[in-house]
């Protein structure tokens, strides 16, 4: 596993490296940041992230709406299966938002945290680094993706 991996898995259980706010910036993705920063009225220039236990965050994800990062602060944790009240209705209500082209990026987090857990978070990543690659290709892709935009091999 990638040193800076760890950074890429999030309080509650995403992996922030199929996150469009995370590979835009990272893959300098000029149409999907013009996208972003039209959808959140945050410049472009704004737009940074290096994952969600980095120093440098994607705006919104500072003062995570949704309370995570608070509520793991709190409770002296790092993710949220390490806490004893793990799974909780934050996260149970945080499975049904942010769904796009009806795919639903946060409908697996509980699941997601109890492998974690199982597995570790190594084992975790290298699943999800894999399964957010094009088969066919290597590229990475959006969550939401369903063809690559390098080889338009339909992943979804």
């Amino acid at each position: 596993m990638r040193q800076d991996a760890r950074k890429l898995v999030g309080i509650c259980g995403l992996y922030c490296g199929t996150c469009q706010n995370y590979l835009a910036y990272q893959e300098n993705d000029v149409e999907q940041l013009e996208k972003i920063s039209q959808s959140t009225n945050i410049p472009m220039e704004e737009i940074r992230c290096d994952g969600c236990l980095s120093d440098k965050l994607f705006p919104l994800c500072v003062d995570c709406r949704h309370g995570f990062r608070r509520c793991a602060g709190d409770k002296k944790v790092t993710w949220c299966f390490q806490c004893p009240d793990f799974p909780c209705q934050r996260l149970e209500d945080f499975t049904g938002v942010h769904v796009v082209d009806g795919i639903s990026h946060h409908a697996n987090v509980i699941e997601d945290l109890r492998d974690m857990k199982e597995r570790g978070i190594e084992q975790w990543v290298e699943k999800q680094e894999r399964a957010g690659r094009c088969q066919e290709c290597g590229k990475r892709l959006y969550w939401f993706a369903r063809k690559c935009p390098s080889c338009n091999t339909q992943v979804r």
